[in-house]
């Protein structure tokens, strides 16, 4: 299986610290936000082969990143103009699954996001369903993630009936992170619909024509977005 790191974002809201480096290789921990992900991703059994977009103002530090860090599984960067100048989730995923001729299921993961769910857990969940799959975190506080977040419903089987993009009066506190495993089905099919921008337009067009369902995962979760989420998460993670 491979795994697509979306790391392609300016991260404006976290000026000035991303003027002089890219939102994924600030540290939390002591170590880059991008590195916490790929070690989990090594890992995984599933997962053989791993891409990272980025935008081409930080060429160089996603390179030297790849050149201090060895990794045992393919790690390969993936970038152009049109990743670069965009702020489309699911534009980029389309370009890669064309750019690689992408035939078969795939682990899209967001390069900003932390969190302490096994990858392997998430991909059996996916197995038993069949279907596209999105890792869902409960912040047991409405109010916590009310106007911030994609919000899920889930029924007693998973499945996703319900699905609302940064709602002020949320119905659940389930967070929608951007952590999906699309199928290979579903990825072909990323053109037919003009989305906007935000990945989560996909899982609601989704789940008004097929199965979509939600992997709800115990422990936390961190979407590094402001400077509040990146000192929580220094503090937390």
């Amino acid at each position: 299986m491979k795994a697509l790191i979306l790391s392609s974002g300016l991260g404006t809201r976290l000026y000035p610290v991303t003027k002089t480096i890219p939102k994924t290789l600030i540290e939390v921990k002591g170590k880059p936000l991008l590195l916490h992900i790929l070690e989990k991703l090594e890992k995984s059994k599933y997962v053989n082969e791993i891409y990272i977009t980025y935008n081409i103002r930080f060429e160089a530090e996603f390179t030297h990143f790849l050149k201090k860090f060895k990794f045992k599984k393919k790690v390969e960067l993936i970038t152009d103009k049109k990743i670069s100048s965009s702020s489309s989730s699911i534009g980029t995923i389309n370009f890669f699954v064309k750019s690689k001729n992408i035939r078969e299921d795939l682990l899209v993961l967001a390069g900003d996001s932390l969190f302490n769910f096994k990858i392997d857990d998430f991909v059996e969940f996916y197995g038993q369903h069949g279907q596209t799959s999105i890792a869902v975190y409960d912040s047991k506080d409405k109010s916590e993630i009310a106007g911030k977040y994609g919000v899920v419903e889930l029924d007693k089987n998973d499945k996703v009936v319900g699905f609302e993009e940064k709602p002020i009066s949320p119905k659940t506190s389930l967070v929608a992170t951007l952590c999906y495993l699309l199928s290979n089905y579903d990825l072909h099919h990323l053109h037919k619909k003009d989305f906007m921008e935000n990945a989560g337009e996909l899982i609601a067009h989704l789940i008004d024509h097929e199965d979509v369902y939600g992997f709800l995962f115990k422990g936390k979760w961190f979407d590094i977005g402001t400077h509040e989420d990146l000192e929580k998460a220094r503090k937390e993670f």
